[in-house]
């Protein structure tokens, strides 16, 4: 028999003056006529969101969630934040150095919208967390780190067994670009997607293969042995502070739009489920919808535009 998981709760003070008045900008955007703009900003302010991760894309887009208007989010992150954090991180700050990020973000979203519930589990996403996390959630939002398999694989098969879910949204940042894709409770599943056994070592193999299957655009530099020996030299990822802000507006832009039924055609293009993704990069110009197959696209992206013989009057 699993723990119960660790839950703060900060209850939204509903105030539907309060709420119409932070949201009417929104809803000309949210329909074809004034009932169903009306009816996609109340369908939001019904929704609960579960936000996996606190972090990079996680804290960001979690609040873009509450200024949106989404009525009720569940957070989770077991980490504190670092000094490395600032860079990108939603409630990264000197005087936050050392604090759980799901506990900052939660307050930081309860302080701006006071009108949104915010539950926040500062355990993480762990076993014992996933089914009461995922439980009553409308939509799911992935961002819980890439190489955090179990965690993943725990949060999944909760998110398959919900009788209310919709979705699960996920997304990754790479470089100067990001993607975005989602899950279905009857498509591919993220083990089959993996392919990769519970409990596995985080061998260089597997981190490899963790990396192609997820953020399979390479940016055009530095090259891809730059960015692998800094992830063997550092223990970490590189990340541009730029992109997680791409990757958490693809994010919740899809996530509204399921929230809202305004996902399919006529109101949108379908972006099919996985393994297929939408990736943008604003320094290639490259926007597009791929299928995630566990090999880079742009492998040679690198050598096409920084061979020895281009780099020769540069360096003359």
């Amino acid at each position: 028999m699993y723990k119960r998981p660790r839950i703060i709760k900060l209850d939204g003070k509903r105030d539907p003056e309060f709420y119409r008045e932070r949201t009417k900008r929104n809803e000309l955007f949210l329909g074809i006529d004034p009932e169903q703009m009306n009816r996609s900003q109340q369908r939001l302010a019904g929704a609960v969101v579960g936000v996996a991760g606190s972090g990079g894309l996680g804290g960001g887009l979690a609040m873009m969630l509450a200024r949106l208007g989404v009525g009720h989010i569940k957070i989770c992150d077991p980490d504190s934040f670092e000094i490395s954090n600032i860079n990108r991180q939603l409630g990264a700050t000197p005087n936050t150095i050392g604090h759980n990020k799901s506990m900052v973000v939660g307050n930081l979203i309860h302080e701006t919208t006071p009108d949104v519930t915010v539950e926040i589990f500062p355990e993480g996403m762990q076993k014992h967390v996933a089914k009461e996390f995922v439980d009553g959630c409308d939509l799911l939002v992935d961002c819980v780190d890439f190489y955090l398999v179990d965690q993943r694989y725990d949060m999944h098969k909760a998110f398959r067994e919900s009788k209310t879910c919709k979705s699960c949204v996920a997304g990754t940042v790479v470089g100067w670009g990001a993607n975005v894709y989602h899950f279905t409770q009857d498509g591919l599943t993220l083990e089959e997607f993996y392919g990769i056994p519970p409990d596995a070592q985080q061998t260089e193999e597997v981190v490899d293969k963790l990396v192609k299957l997820q953020a399979s655009f390479l940016p055009r530099f530095p090259s891809k042995d730059a960015i692998y020996d800094y992830m063997r030299d550092t223990g970490n990822v590189p990340i541009l502070s730029l992109a997680p802000a791409l990757g958490q507006y693809m994010i919740v832009a899809r996530a509204a739009l399921i929230l809202m039924g305004l996902d399919k055609a006529p109101y949108c293009t379908e972006l099919p489920p996985m393994p297929s993704y939408l990736w943008m990069d604003a320094s290639t110009m490259e926007c597009g919808v791929y299928e995630f197959n566990g090999e880079f696209v742009n492998e040679e992206e690198f050598d096409q535009h920084f061979t020895p013989r281009l780099l020769e009057p540069s360096l003359a």
